[in-house]
């Protein structure tokens, strides 16, 4: 049987908080923390397509450390990894954007009480669909 340390990689996860200064709005990052988990290859399976569910996210991220518990909207380094400056922070362009944008944003946590595994769903950053208004 195959250890599951194998299929883990490393993500980055950081929570984006907007504000303002003046009338401009600006975004600040937390400390990006980095953890090892195990990422889906895609979002759902064949069996939900069947049923006519069509999932609202892109991967999941499985968890079997309880410890864990991120809140929705936090941003999320998958593919990438953030560039940081000499104290650990997120470094930002002039416009207050990191200079290697997270890839993922953490849409939603499915867990239960008892469980020893938690999946969190992730949803690919610039995805996002207009409703067609313009």
């Amino acid at each position: 049987m195959r250890c599951l340390l194998r299929q883990t990689q490393e993500l980055w996860f950081s929570v984006k908080k907007m504000g303002f200064t003046g009338i401009d709005e600006t975004s600040t990052f937390s400390k990006p923390q980095k953890y090892r988990f195990t990422v889906s290859a895609t979002g759902s399976t064949p069996e939900d397509y069947a049923a006519g569910i069509v999932p609202d996210y892109d991967r999941y991220i499985t968890s079997f450390d309880r410890t864990f518990n991120p809140i929705e909207g936090t941003q999320v380094w998958v593919d990438v990894t953030p560039e940081l400056d000499e104290n650990g922070y997120i470094k930002l362009t002039d416009d207050g954007e990191p200079t290697v944008p997270p890839d993922y944003t953490l849409k939603r946590r499915v867990d239960t009480k008892m469980g020893n595994v938690a999946r969190y769903l992730i949803k690919k950053n610039g995805d996002e669909v207009g409703d067609g208004t313009w």
